[in-house]
């Protein structure tokens, strides 16, 4: 006959499993355990398995930066995206020769390029000015085979030549990454980088269409490209991203260069084509100026 596992001798008494249960969980476990000895599930002399600690949870992955992405999870995050991308494109159509020079400044990972080039049909040249080492070399991946000429240049332009600090997000926005130290986050890791004053860059090209988003740095991409902007026998369209409009830091300086393109013949609208009153703008805006 098989011995009923209740009924047998126990090495722990009762009362020591009482006290035990009290000693390991308090009351709360001094409950679990009777529930159990009154089910029949174990003796009450038994000490029941101690319950699992739970697992911790494994540590998020890092979210993308703009310093060390790669080439295919930056592509995917801007192809997220896209439909921004698309139309942004589509309102620079009209404004852009297919056999022209086209100059995209704050080029990332080249992205907006190969969309306005598919929307257009562009053969002719690209020029790329893209400060971040890692972006720039993604430019090359994102831009290999394409049919028009692609000229990448590692260094942001400017006013002037210099060394500058650009702050690169950390919150997983491959676009967030600014030189304006006054609207940095929390988490943003300065870096430096090359900016250059463009008309000291003896680039011959003249560009039909110029396409600027540097995060609240215009004014001084404006600034450095006076100067050719003057000579050239012919101004591009320039579709330009203004930072935070009369919340930006320096709004007085972009406010007086955008006045130095008013007076070169440029008026500014919206991407519809309606005007647009620059003092009037209170947030992050894509315009137009264009030439007379």
């Amino acid at each position: 006959m098989v011995s009923d596992p209740i009924v047998k001798e126990r090495p722990v008494s009762k009362i020591a499993s009482a006290r035990n249960a009290l000693r390991e969980g308090g009351i709360s476990e001094l409950t679990r355990r009777t529930r159990l000895w009154m089910a029949g599930r174990i003796y009450p002399g038994d000490i029941p398995q101690p319950r699992q600690p739970r697992q911790p949870s494994r540590p998020a992955a890092p979210k993308p930066s703009a310093s060390d992405v790669d080439h295919e999870r930056a592509y995917a995050w801007f192809e997220s995206r896209r439909s921004t991308y698309e139309e942004l494109a589509a309102a620079s159509a009209p404004y852009v020769d297919p056999d022209g020079v086209f100059f995209d400044v704050g080029g990332n990972i080249g992205y907006f390029t190969k969309v306005l080039a598919e929307t257009v049909g562009f053969r002719g040249a690209v020029h790329l000015f893209e400060p971040v080492p890692n972006l720039a070399a993604l430019c090359a991946i994102t831009l290999k085979d394409v049919p028009y000429d692609v000229h990448i240049h590692q260094f942001g332009l400017a006013e002037q030549d210099a060394t500058a600090d650009i702050y690169i997000g950390a919150d997983g926005n491959l676009g967030w990454n600014t030189m304006v130290a006054e609207k940095t986050q929390a988490g943003m890791s300065a870096m430096k980088i090359q900016i250059r004053a463009f008309a000291d860059l003896e680039i011959a090209s003249i560009p039909t269409f110029v396409k600027i988003d540097v995060e609240g740095a215009e004014h001084r991409v404006i600034e450095g490209m006076l100067a050719s902007l003057r000579s050239w026998p012919t101004r591009p369209t320039i579709l330009c991203e203004i930072g935070w409009g009369r919340n930006h830091p320096q709004w007085n300086d972009e406010l007086a260069v955008f006045a130095k393109l008013e007076s070169l013949g440029y008026r500014t609208v919206d991407l519809g084509g309606s005007p647009v009153v620059l003092a009037d703008l209170d947030k992050t805006t894509d315009v137009i100026f264009l030439p007379s």
